[in-house]
């Protein structure tokens, strides 16, 4: 039981890497889209490991504090808007339309998971 907590505790604190911030940040600062690749990985094995150790309950909240702690990165680093670069989008909105991006992947493989049990 002990140890089915601790590896909440881990996927969620590894949840909280801004995931989106460091892949809009990446993009604007080196611009290349290498950077979404790497959320993108780090979010499946985040998901897989979720899911291999059966903690989907972990999916929403971790989805939910990556959102979090990568608007809270964009605010504290002072991220410019940049509308130009990311049009049609600001680098804010962008941040927001990932997030949510990924809060809805997570629901559906957290429900589609739940339902095959």
């Amino acid at each position: 039981m002990k140890k089915n907590r601790l590896i909440k505790i881990l996927l969620l604190i590894a949840y909280c890497t801004p995931f989106a911030f460091l892949s809009v940040n990446g993009d604007a600062v080196s611009g290349t889209m290498l950077f979404y690749g790497i959320m993108i990985i780090g979010l499946s094995l985040l998901c897989w490991g979720a899911l291999k150790t059966k903690n989907t309950s972990v999916l929403w909240p971790g989805s939910i504090l990556s959102a979090v702690s990568s608007c809270a990165a964009a605010k504290l680093t002072g991220l410019e808007a940049m509308g130009d670069y990311f049009k049609p989008f600001t680098s804010y909105s962008l941040i927001a339309v990932i997030s949510a991006v990924v809060f809805i992947v997570h629901a559906v493989i957290a429900l589609t998971h739940r339902v095959k049990k």
